[in-house]
């Protein structure tokens, strides 16, 4: 199975939609950005999974979500998308550890994954599975991004992780 590890604030907002969008109107999360992770899921068949401080607004099964964790399925949704699971919170401080606990559960099945995130945690071997954006420049989630994704998620050789 392939994982898009996703985490949304940077990501799937920034700053320059922050002062575009109507607060009143819009929901958090910019449709743009999903667009492009609709790309992402499309090409490679990944299974999204939060690593988002999202995440505690949100399960598998709706019943047990929050409102924020019900707008998260519908927005995504609305985008052709559905989130598959989420990270254990173990350390707020290092989504590394999360990441990693989490895949430690998958190995049998594992064929690739890429973690999206805004912040430089210490990510160490994960390293070369990261692709980091900046809300700062831009809208976060960017074009350019997608193609390095794609190409971590559909590996010519096979992940060495």
């Amino acid at each position: 199975m392939k994982y898009l590890f996703l985490d949304i604030d940077g990501v799937l907002n920034s700053y320059k939609y922050d002062k575009e969008r109507d607060i009143m109107t819009t929901n958090n999360i910019d449709g743009t950005r999903l667009d492009l992770v609709k790309e992402i899921v499309d090409k490679t068949g990944a299974k999204i999974v939060l690593t988002s401080t999202w995440r505690k607004h949100w399960e598998k099964s709706e019943t047990f979500c929050d409102e924020v964790g019900k707008d998260l399925n519908a927005t995504f949704k609305s985008h052709g998308l559905e989130i598959y699971d989420k990270t254990p919170n173990i350390d707020f401080l290092d989504r590394a550890v999360e990441v990693e606990a989490y895949l430690s559960d998958k190995k049998d099945d594992l064929e690739a994954f890429c973690i999206v995130d805004d912040m430089m945690y210490a990510w160490d071997n994960l390293s070369p599975f990261f692709v980091k954006t900046n809300p700062r420049i831009g809208y976060g989630l960017m074009p350019y991004h997608v193609e390095k994704i794609i190409k971590l998620l559909n590996p010519k050789k096979g992940i060495t992780y």
